[in-house]
């Protein structure tokens, strides 16, 4: 996805804050010019790079995925955990001071949709760097706030939350090797120097595991999508939001693709995306390359108008499908409130039939009620 610079900024000032009047010692809005900028393409290394990056402001681990009962029941889930550093490292002296004291805030969000059911189910949690409340390991990774969590070792992904009587645990295993976004893995937002992230993305994963829903254990499996940023930059001074996609299609291929709005309302030109055919070849994407209409909108019971329903096209590779949610309300009322919610696919690539699943998130649409 692009860089969540409006999500990151939101959560920083709001956690920033709540820890300043908790301790009196933390920064409220340390300036990025603290961290290391993404300026230049860099050389990705896995396993290592799907760990944290704490030279960097921030960074996000971000899941989505469609999963199926034996009954044919169907459902889609988020789960996302940020970091957010708050200031740069502590002295030795300042790190005695306190076991409380912390340099970074991680936050995690969590999502079911329950389509048959018609119920979309969300929940957000916020805790600091200290005391074994949330964190990142790289070595094997596990990512957690909480009881929730992110982990790999020996090519399997797990992971575990539970919020508002669903609880997801599951196993995943990458069908594909991860996939570098933008320039060789640099994700430009806007021209203006460190508006940028390195973003990489797995986006096709096999996921089998449980699904407790109401106390009702039920064996799922299905497909997920992963997608990892870091940097310490955000939108452009003229972006007011995006747009984004990630379409899973039944022939193997996998489209993601941002729509950077300005707040005119118009297209930035940085929106990009990737194209991952079904033989694996990838091909990067620009602005111009992708054509979105929207055919619908859904008016937010809490304030502000989305987009519902779009026409996806891009012609160069024949493709042109029409995007449906699965529920018209899978709003995250959050800090800040977005939309993220899972879609039905069906159009046409090279003149031939083709269906398929996906996330959108809308950001930047909603108003105070």
């Amino acid at each position: 996805m692009p860089a969540r610079g409006m999500v990151l900024a939101l959560l920083a000032a709001g956690v920033a804050a709540a820890a300043a009047a908790a301790d009196g010692v933390l920064p409220f809005g340390i300036g990025s010019a603290s961290f290391e900028r993404v300026l230049t393409p860099r050389e990705f290394e896995f396993p290592r790079d799907h760990g944290a990056h704490p030279t960097f402001a921030h960074e996000w681990w971000y899941l989505t995925g469609h999963l199926a009962a034996p009954s044919g029941e169907r459902f889609g889930f988020e789960l996302t955990f940020f970091r957010i550093a708050l200031a740069r490292a502590a002295t030795d002296a300042q790190a005695d001071a306190s076991h409380w004291r912390t340099q970074q805030m991680y936050v995690a969000h969590f999502a079911v949709t329950d389509i048959d059911r018609g119920h979309f189910r969300f929940q957000e949690r916020f805790a600091r760097d200290a005391l074994g409340l949330s964190g990142a390991e790289a070595s094997p990774l596990k990512v957690w706030v909480d009881d929730w969590s992110l982990g790999a070792a020996a090519g399997i992904w797990q992971i575990r939350a539970a919020a508002q009587g669903y609880a997801l645990d599951v196993q995943m295993t990458a069908e594909l090797a991860p996939v570098l976004n933008g320039d060789r893995g640099l994700s430009q937002k806007s021209s203006a120097p460190g508006d940028a992230s390195y973003y990489y993305s797995i986006p096709r994963l096999a996921v089998r595991g449980q699904l407790v829903r109401d106390g009702q254990v039920l064996n799922v499996s299905g497909s997920a999508w992963l997608d990892r940023e870091w940097g310490s930059g955000g939108l452009g001074a003229d972006e007011a939001g995006w747009d984004w996609f990630a379409l899973q299609l039944s022939d193997g291929s996998e489209l993601m693709f941002y729509s950077l709005r300005r707040r005119d309302g118009r297209r930035d030109p940085h929106s990009a995306g990737t194209w991952v055919g079904p033989d694996g070849a990838v091909r990067a994407l620009v602005s111009g390359d992708v054509t979105i209409g929207v055919q619908d909108s859904w008016i937010s019971p809490r304030g502000g108008r989305y987009p519902a329903r779009w026409r996806v096209e891009v012609p160069a590779l024949a493709l042109a499908v029409n995007l449906r949610p699965v529920l018209a309300d899978q709003e995250l009322d959050g800090r800040p409130r977005y939309w993220e919610g899972a879609v039905d696919i069906a159009g046409t690539a090279n003149r031939r039939n083709i269906s398929g699943q996906g996330y959108v998130e809308l950001v930047g649409y909603a108003r105070a009620p």
